[in-house]
């Protein structure tokens, strides 16, 4: 996917993407790469490296942290109110 997308990568940030792959899914993995190419030119980087991995992961939920996240804050959601007021 880096090929197609002309993204650099360091070592280190191929080894923490594929963990990321491993323990999510490989379509999460494949988006951050286009997302934590864009944080590396924002700084102005010539490769992503893994300081971008760790930015994206944390502004971009997969679907377990998602859920979890909805599960611990659910009292704060709207839909919560609608259950309350039949």
């Amino acid at each position: 996917r880096c090929e197609e997308e002309d993204v650099e990568m360091t070592e280190d940030a191929y080894a923490v993407l594929t963990r990321i792959g491993l323990e999510t899914s490989l379509r999460y993995a494949m988006q951050l790469i286009t997302a934590a190419s864009l944080v590396a030119r924002k700084r102005k980087g010539a490769e992503v490296g893994v300081e971008d991995i760790k930015r994206v992961y944390s502004l971009f939920l997969d679907e377990s942290r998602s859920t979890q996240y909805m599960r611990e804050y659910q009292e704060a959601f709207l839909f919560n109110e609608l259950r309350e007021h039949p």
